[in-house]
């Protein structure tokens, strides 16, 4: 369990990236903190392996304060992914992903072990492990940074917008198999992204948050969606959008939004377009 007591950071000139923040991160699920850019998410995510201090207020695992842990050892222990990959370019793929269990005391055959099991996890081929980063395409790099973070099987992953470079194709992609990861590992993860449908798709609990990490509503996707706190939330969250029925067009039932445009194609319970 990740818990955030009145996190407030304020950097030297003045600005105020986070302001009087709480939350409970429930251990095995899934939360995410859903923003705009500058809101303040990252750095909240960046505060649990310390990487940044709060000016205030207290981050705890399991009721341990981190500020009372040694920063290194806390990262070792914690997995983090992030947008670019973060991988090594000297470094092969499989030096890559068995960098933690190294670092921890794992004999380099035991650590290039692991690596393998998690090529497999993560859906990649074996014949990737001799590769460098710039031999892999973008979904790659991305598998093999969570791989990364996974290697030394922490309980707590991190994930600050780790799919967002990637096309749409690759990130849905990306995503089915963090959901698969999660059904079969259940850690607890604090995911960042700006993206809503990313949120609601991955999140059990979603924080949707305005500038200074305050939090406008965290909720359920589903209770997010049906009601929306206010006008900003709604807006965020695609407004009118969202706000879908069905239609006949030429004989097939078809979803459109509030303004007409179609959205998909209704499916009966054998998966058949209608």
């Amino acid at each position: 369990m990740i818990r955030f007591d009145h996190v407030h950071k304020e950097y030297p000139d003045g600005t105020i990236a986070v302001d009087d923040f709480t939350l409970e991160v429930p251990s095995h699920e899934v939360v995410v903190l859903l923003g705009s850019s500058g809101c303040g998410k990252t750095t909240l995510m960046r505060m649990v392996n310390r990487m940044v201090d709060p000016s205030s207020g207290s981050v705890s695992i399991d009721g341990d304060d981190v500020a009372h842990s040694d920063p290194v050892k806390l990262r070792r222990s914690i997995g983090y992914v992030m947008q670019s990959g973060g991988l090594l370019p000297h470094r092969t793929v499989v030096d890559n992903i068995a960098t933690v269990p190294l670092l921890l005391g794992a004999t380099r055959r035991s650590a290039h072990a692991r690596a393998s099991e998690l090529l497999d996890l993560v859906g990649l081929e074996q014949s990737v492990a001799k590769r460098y980063p710039s031999q892999l395409s973008g979904g790659q790099r991305q598998r093999i940074g969570v791989a990364r973070a996974l290697a030394s099987d922490p309980n707590i992953l991190l994930m600050d917008e780790p799919f967002g470079a990637v096309d749409p194709v690759v990130r849905a992609e990306l995503q089915r198999e963090l959901l698969h990861l999660q059904n079969e590992l259940a850690k607890t993860i604090l995911f960042v992204t700006h993206d809503v449908d990313e949120a609601f798709l991955l999140g059990q609990q979603v924080l949707v948050l305005r500038t200074g990490a305050e939090v406008a509503q965290h909720g359920s996707p589903a209770n997010i969606l049906l009601d929306p706190a206010d006008d900003f939330v709604a807006n965020f969250i695609g407004g009118p959008r969202r706000h879908l029925r069905t239609e006949m067009r030429d004989g097939r039932h078809i979803v459109v939004d509030a303004a007409g445009h179609v959205t998909g194609v209704l499916q009966d319970d054998r998966g058949a377009a209608g």
